[in-house]
């Protein structure tokens, strides 16, 4: 099958050839043309992303170490519920204690918590772990679609960076075995994956039934699993599947005015994959959009910099970002909403908060000071959105006023939110999602401020206090009022991949997976710098 999928690939891209532009094969030639310059190369490997300053003294230090052991707990906490009531399930119900299948029945949170196992020195329970892990057997599933875009971020990022922390060859292998699989989702006319696949019989649909439709994030965030996999196995197959994307969207989609793609590098969110022309939906950093700029420049990090087209991408993402996605609002915060050349939509999401991280980490790779004013004003409203609760918990969902908007359009209830919060609560449940905590991470390793491991651990209480359940971490309904608003029964592999890594990271040594030797996946699985890339496999 493999074989047959190889040259599929293959096939599929001398075919386009035609239309496509040459300069573009495999992404290591930009949008102009032109390939990384070695002087550019060697002065981004001098570019350090970590402070060289963070803050000594014996009282400091034994303060983050009982802060580190503290989150390790409360990991240990909830992965022994895990493991005494649904080991081996994709999730667990903290409230219930029954294991969930969400997630194919391959063990979600079993496999997308192995490298926070390992990174906590976790010794036994990464073993119990990685003898299960072995068991799995992916040509067999629960019977129900696959999420392609899921199964790539929590499945294959977790084994790949299981790998790369153990040397355990076997979760390498895993990884291989599942990416053969998921390929058949790459199968379409354009090369552009279903956004679901069916295990079983190969056939690929679309999450909303009969339709050929995909979104942006769940058609470009496999570069960096894809990429790191065709280094470690030498098989450029994975890395050329992913990259297609990218040959299809430039080459069918032009930026025209008055269209649905009007701004050049800010794209819509839908996608046919058939056709491979953008469908609708305004552009905007949350969900559906968000990884797919985020794994531009991470991409083109983790390749040595030397993947020219991922960073002329970015690059011009970040000119659109800037002009129509980003706006002061009546709290005089720097907001990141829905829009493009006809309007702004004052509307935002928790998925949006992991900008100012990237975009910080952006800033220090490329040394772009204005860049990095940008996201440290960015943050700032991400964090206002929890420290501005009662709980220090925020919400699914925000909106905000433009500086000098009229609020006569609000609900009375926006407009009460917006005096005491500066942004009225949209959705104002919480899920445990990271994307605040991340971005405050990023600024703490980047700055060495001991202000944003603060801001973590105040985060931190509130999630202890709020959360924390029997089986773990729970969500919440409403976090104006916390715990006694209600409960959510649903604790996502997430939590354990993301959540608890980033806040576990801040009181580590902060040489402890170093920004200047991994870069985090969207999921939050580290990958290695150092492997090199010289433009083949």
């Amino acid at each position: 099958m493999k074989q047959l999928l190889s040259a599929f690939v293959c096939l599929s891209y001398v075919a386009n050839m035609a239309t496509a532009s040459k300069n573009l094969y495999d992404g290591m030639v930009g949008l102009n043309g032109q390939a990384p310059r070695q002087r550019d190369i060697k002065r981004f490997m001098g570019n350090q992303v970590q402070a060289g300053n963070f803050t000594g003294g014996e009282a400091l230090k034994k303060l983050r170490a009982n802060r580190a052991n503290d989150v390790r707990n409360g990991f240990l906490r909830a992965w022994n519920s895990y493991k005494k009531y649904a080991f081996g399930s994709d999730e667990i119900n903290p409230i219930t204690l029954e294991p969930l299948t969400t997630r194919n029945g391959w063990g979600a949170t079993l496999i997308d918590s192995l490298d926070t196992i390992y990174i906590m020195g976790l010794k036994e329970e990464f073993k119990d772990a990685a003898d299960l892990v072995k068991k799995v057997n992916f040509d067999k599933n629960d019977g129900e679609p696959s999420k392609v875009f899921e199964t790539n971020i929590r499945y294959i990022g977790g084994l790949i960076s299981a790998y790369e922390l153990s040397n355990d060859k076997m979760f390498l292998k895993q990884a291989t075995a599942l990416a053969d699989i998921m390929l058949e989702a790459f199968d379409t006319p354009t090369g552009i994956p279903w956004q679901m696949w069916d295990v079983q019989t190969g056939k690929g649909s679309s999450e909303s039934g009969p339709m050929t439709m995909n979104n942006l994030a769940e058609i470009g965030t496999y570069q960096l699993e894809f990429f790191r996999l065709s280094q470690l196995t030498h098989d450029p197959v994975y890395h050329k599947a992913a990259q297609r994307v990218y040959d299809v969207l430039l080459d069918r989609n032009q930026p025209k005015k008055g269209t649905t793609y009007s701004v050049p590098g800010l794209y819509p969110i839908f996608i046919d994959i058939k056709s491979g022309k953008f469908l609708a939906g305004k552009p905007n950093l949350g969900g559906g959009s968000d990884s797919f700029y985020e794994y531009l420049i991470k991409t083109w990090a983790l390749s040595g910099f030397k993947m020219q087209r991922s960073l002329d991408m970015w690059q011009e993402s970040l000119k659109g970002i800037k002009k129509y996605i980003v706006t002061c609002g009546s709290d005089k915060n720097m907001y990141m909403g829905i829009g493009d050349d006809e309007g702004l939509d004052s509307i935002s999401d928790t998925f949006t908060c992991f900008f100012p991280g990237t975009l910080a980490l952006a800033a220090r790779l490329l040394d772009d000071e204005d860049t990095m004013e940008l996201a440290h004003k960015l943050l700032l409203s991400s964090y206002n959105t929890f420290s501005r609760m009662p709980t220090h918990i925020g919400p699914e969902n925000f909106g905000f006023l433009p500086d000098g908007d009229d609020d006569s359009d609000l609900l009375l209830s926006q407009r009460n939110d917006i005096k005491k919060y500066g942004f009225y609560l949209e959705r104002p449940y919480f899920l445990m999602r990271p994307e605040v905590i991340e971005s405050i991470f990023y600024f703490y390793r980047i700055t060495g401020d001991e202000m944003y491991a603060d801001w973590i651990w105040k985060i931190w209480q509130g999630i202890k206090a709020h959360c924390e359940v029997e089986g773990g971490f729970a969500g919440l309904r409403d976090v104006r009022v916390g715990r006694k608003g209600g409960l959510i029964g649903k604790q996502e592999s997430f939590v354990f991949a993301e959540t608890f890594k980033y806040i576990y990271l801040a009181f580590t040594d902060p040489d402890v997976i170093s920004l200047d030797d991994y870069i985090f996946s969207t999921e939050g699985h580290p990958f290695k710098r150092s492997i090199p890339f010289n433009g083949t496999f």
